[in-house]
């Protein structure tokens, strides 16, 4: 994650992308559905089928994550974001 500029990226929510690997690692750190309330990537990264200049690397991040062992909530939310 350290490798993107996120400041630079459009997010979704109409701010640069600076806050989405935070939202990414609470979501990996999470081990059950109620520790990930309030970070979620929907309009973030996506927004129904509309993708955003941080959606690239975010999915390169994601893909890398689902090589590690994490819950299984984290895992489907991740899983639905691609």
């Amino acid at each position: 994650m350290r490798r993107v500029d996120w400041a630079s990226l459009k997010c979704g929510c109409g701010d640069s992308a600076e806050h989405v690997p935070l939202l990414i690692e609470a979501i990996i750190t999470a081990e059950t559905n109620q520790d990930m309330i309030g970070y979620t990537l929907d309009g973030h990264v996506e927004e129904s089928t509309i993708i955003f200049e941080c959606t690239p690397p975010t999915v390169g991040v994601i893909m890398a994550a689902l090589a590690d062992d994490f819950s299984a909530p984290a895992r489907g939310v991740l899983l639905q974001t691609l």
